[in-house]
């Protein structure tokens, strides 16, 4: 069997997808549906557009959370593909991060983009497979995974005092959003080493 360097990227965005989608449901607010709601029909309605508010909101934040490891990966696909360097400067150019947070977003491009690399290259029907295949124990592929929560983090941490609005609020959603992450990361790795 040869390595399938394109199943092996939908294979790995495929885990970044299911990665998004559990950190959008725990950092996205739902609303809370009481039960005199449903006796008073406009609250009700009330209820429903937030709710399909709420729905939006968990697409749009998978969908934000992808973009820069969606260009990543592609960089490496494309890498690998050519057998060339990843382009690293393609992903930090077509960003829209503030100068301040570029060398932090960078390394954290720099870090998945090695990550990514580890498991493309491997034989494996599914990312379960591809992760294995490139750490073969489970306190390896941890020590992977705690180096790009590090780098992730750093990034965050120079990027949220740098967007527009409440400071407090900003720095409340960056740091649930990262230990979000880290929670989950760890929880996919125990089911692929279970």
């Amino acid at each position: 069997m040869g390595t399938d360097l394109e199943a092996n990227r939908e294979s790995i965005l495929d885990y970044e997808r299911r990665l998004a989608r559990m950190v959008a449901g725990e950092v996205v607010d739902k609303p809370i549906l009481a039960m005199w709601m449903i006796l008073i029909p406009i609250f009700f309605v009330f209820y429903y557009f937030q709710l399909k508010r709420y729905r939006r909101g968990l697409q749009d934040f998978a969908s934000n959370f992808l973009i820069t490891r969606q260009r990543t990966i592609d960089r490496v696909y494309d890498a690998e593909i050519s057998g060339g360097a990843v382009d690293i400067d393609s992903v930090v150019a077509i960003s829209d991060i503030p100068s301040e947070a570029r060398g932090d977003y960078r390394a954290w491009v720099e870090a998945l983009a090695e990550y990514y690399r580890s498991l493309i290259t491997r034989e494996g029907f599914d990312y379960d497979d591809l992760v294995k295949a490139a750490y073969p124990r489970k306190p390896g592929y941890l020590v992977a995974l705690d180096t790009l929560n590090q780098v992730e983090s750093v990034f965050n941490t120079t990027l949220a005092p740098l967007l527009p609005g409440d400071a407090e609020s900003i720095a409340a959603v960056v740091s649930a959003m990262q230990q979000s992450v880290e929670k989950n990361r760890r929880l996919l790795a125990t089911e692929i080493y279970s």
